[in-house]
């Protein structure tokens, strides 16, 4: 009898980043002989259509809308009837509703693919259900809330993706006794090529010979792409043809610090040189044109999982001192770490590699080698799977209850 299994992706603001592309490696690479598993987004997506392709039952089911007062003055003189209604509205009927779902789908085991600080209803919904829940935890946060620290504690499973993620946890007070460390799942299978680096070029009006580097990302503040942007500005003398792509989406939220961002160029006068690509279905392509790929969060990144698809193509990697990089990435050996929101650190970095193109290609291949002994899909996705066991024996099946 196979284990139905449902996941849950929570993020609502509309782009589509690293959390779900490590649920459709997860996903896919399930033994459909052992689990069965099914699919909840908040909208209809790329990665939507792509796990329906794949066989693969998908449900969206969009999240509750708060209420919000037109007048400023209503939401400040009626914030406590709000903030009553919208814990009503956004949490306590949809746990209902959710555990109306798990059970009419006779789900063994709810599987969160964001954080203990996300999600809350459907934790509350699998309590509901009488199912066990685990989360992967993504996220490096601030704080953590009474109620994300009450029903974390509460969960069967908590899966960090790095260590990073796990220490910080302990270093905010929320010490979980069932987090475990177990990193990314990366299925190099996933991806196929669609556009040449010389299209591209062509496309972009990108001068044949020119070096290319970039971040691959969505435009965010805490992603650091300014840093790039300003090290461009530094390097422009030393490399006359010097291109930088920033390929990834903004968000309305976000849309602001993409705009900071072309008045910077403006400013510069660089605009010509920073190239905004766009959120790209298949980024792994931008990375083959880059001479060099950055990453320049400036807030701690949790994993990195764009590091990886670097490293499946031998490119030479330039990241950030902080967070789950750090971990991915061997100093000096198969790519250069640098302090974040540091332009000349990071101009300096770009120097070295552009500089030093067979140190670099060296970088970048024993990058690769890494990426195939460290996290490779058949370790991570047994060592999730073990947890999957674990979790699912220590409880008694629904479909046996409702039977």
């Amino acid at each position: 009898m196979t284990s139905r299994i449902l996941f849950v992706e929570g993020n609502t603001d509309g782009t589509v980043g690293g959390s779900y592309y490590i649920m459709v490696d997860l996903v896919l690479g399930l033994d459909r002989s052992r689990y069965e598993p099914i699919v909840v987004f908040c909208d209809e997506n790329i990665v939507a259509e792509r796990l329906r392709k794949a066989g693969v039952r998908v449900l969206v089911i969009p999240p509750p809308r708060p209420l919000v007062f037109r007048a400023r003055w209503l939401n400040i003189a009626l914030g406590p009837l709000k903030r009553v209604v919208n814990t009503f509205r956004g949490f306590l009927l949809p746990a209902l509703a959710q555990a109306r779902v798990l059970r009419r789908e006779r789900i063994d085991m709810v599987n969160l693919n964001n954080s203990i600080t996300t999600n809350h209803s459907w934790m509350v919904a699998a309590r509901l259900a009488g199912i066990p829940c685990i989360t992967h935890e993504m996220g490096m946060v601030d704080s953590y809330s009474l109620r994300a620290r009450y029903l974390g504690a509460r969960l069967d499973a908590v899966i960090c993706l790095s260590r990073a993620i796990h220490d910080d946890m302990r270093r905010l007070g929320v010490d979980l006794p069932r987090a475990v460390v177990v990193h990314s799942l990366f299925n190099p299978e996933r991806y196929v090529h669609a556009e040449t680096p010389e299209a591209l070029r062509a496309q972009w009006g990108i001068p044949a010979g020119a070096p290319i580097v970039g971040v691959v990302g969505n435009v965010k503040k805490w992603k650091g792409q300014e840093t790039i942007v300003r090290a461009t500005h530094l390097l422009r003398d030393r490399y006359p043809e010097l291109r930088c792509v920033l390929a990834g989406g903004s968000s309305p939220s976000d849309m602001p610090y993409r705009e900071h961002l072309e008045g910077l160029c403006r400013e510069l006068g660089i605009e010509k040189r920073v190239i905004f690509a766009g959120f790209q279905p298949n980024a792994i392509d931008y990375m083959r044109l880059m001479d060099v790929v950055v990453h320049t969060s400036t807030s701690p990144e949790p994993f990195g999982i764009v590091l990886l698809e670097a490293m499946l193509l031998g490119k030479p990697l330039i990241t950030t001192t902080i967070g789950g990089p750090a971990e991915i990435v061997l100093d000096g050996e198969t790519g250069l770490l640098v302090d974040p929101g540091q332009p000349e650190l990071l101009a300096g970095a770009i120097d070295r590699m552009l500089s030093d193109p067979a140190a670099a290609a060296a970088m970048g291949r024993k990058g690769k080698e890494r990426l195939a002994s460290e996290f490779a899909l058949e370790r991570t996705l047994g060592e999730t799977t073990a947890i999957y066991d674990r979790v699912l024996s220590a409880r008694p099946r629904a479909r046996a209850r409702a039977t």
